[in-house]
């Protein structure tokens, strides 16, 4: 998932209990805009977790008013903690989600009626991390040595097992330990000798608790043939809403370029939505988070929603080579569209 696969930064895993006996957090009322009481259509965008600072462009859209200056109401709904990643949307209490492309490509295989509709990730968050000191210099030093990962599941899971295909190796090569979502802990202790996590969230932990590592490359092509988060929605939606969608894509877009060009602001947005960025150190935190995330969302320096449909049909080739991922054929052309991109 997009980040319930995910560890959250130190500073917010108090939330995680508050989630679980919480209902959905809702973000605080948007002001009326002027011109926009009767323009502006409903719609509902899910987040796949509790409240947290690399949602921040969908918090900036609503709040700085780029879904309603394009013609979008949108109301913004995190999902709850054990919550599937695609239930809502098929329930009705949810219009579209971020969510990334690997798990909707399997959910599709599955017989869910999904489609990708705008890039929310420019780039694949998954990386490996050793630390700074560490005699593994390189992915194929790997072989043999103890690698902490979450678990066989979601995002970090894919994306190892992408690396090790780029580098002709296999599962058998390392010794996979699981280690929950404790890759700080395990590495720092030495319970591993290395860690799968995000660059946005993991290696920004590491460096907020000042403990020098490193990211091995993952693919001796650059960047590994893998889809992290993206707006999905049904194709019923899609084809029966086609500027409503068109009008959330595009207010993201102006969304995140502000999230870059001005991370202070967007952090501030955030905490009208994250309560744990109260506590001391959570602003800088959130921070370093966000500028980490600003850089999935750009590509050769573009800020775009249009989607990399060579990576998803690569993508594709690869879940489909993987045993048991896959529960069906899985077409791009019904699964993936830059149709409402603007």
């Amino acid at each position: 998932m997009f980040l319930k696969r995910l560890a959250l930064p130190a500073l917010a895993l108090s939330a995680l209990v508050l989630a679980g006996c919480s209902s959905p957090a809702e973000g605080p009322a948007q002001a009326p805009i002027e011109g926009s009481e009767n323009t502006a259509s409903p719609v509902t965008l899910g987040l796949t977790y509790i409240p947290n600072v690399q949602f921040a462009p969908a918090y900036v859209g609503v709040e700085e008013g780029y879904f309603a200056g394009e013609g979008a109401d949108v109301t913004i709904r995190h999902h709850g903690s054990d919550e599937g990643l695609f239930t809502a949307l098929f329930a009705g209490e949810e219009d579209m989600v971020v969510a990334t492309g690997d798990e909707m490509a399997i959910a599709r295989s599955q017989g869910m009626d999904l489609v990708s509709v705008g890039q929310y990730y420019a780039k694949y968050p998954v990386v490996v991390i050793v630390k700074e000191d560490s005699d593994i210099k390189t992915f194929e030093d790997l072989r043999g040595r103890k690698v902490g990962l979450p678990g066989e599941f979601g995002s970090n899971w894919y994306g190892l097992l992408s690396a090790l295909a780029a580098h002709n190796m296999s599962v058998n090569d390392i010794e996979l330990t699981s280690i929950g979502f404790t890759q700080l802990a395990a590495l720092q202790a030495g319970e591993v000798e290395a860690v799968v996590g995000f660059t946005n969230n993991d290696t920004v932990q590491f460096g907020l608790a000042n403990v020098g590592v490193r990211e091995l490359e993952m693919s001796p092509e650059g960047g590994l043939p893998l889809i992290g988060a993206n707006v999905v929605t049904t194709s019923k939606f899609a084809s029966e809403n086609p500027d409503l969608v068109k009008a959330v894509l595009e207010g993201l877009r102006h969304a995140k370029q502000l999230c870059v060009d001005d991370p202070d602001k967007a952090v501030e947005v955030t905490k009208g939505y994250d309560p744990n960025l109260s506590a001391p150190g959570a602003t800088d935190a959130a921070k370093a988070t966000l500028v980490a995330t600003n850089k999935l969302f750009e590509k050769d320096g573009e800020v775009t929603m249009r989607q990399d449909l060579d990576t998803w049909a690569a993508m594709l080739d690869f879940l489909a080579t993987q045993d048991g991922l896959l529960a069906s054929d899985v077409k791009l052309d019904e699964t993936v569209t830059n149709d409402f991109v603007k």
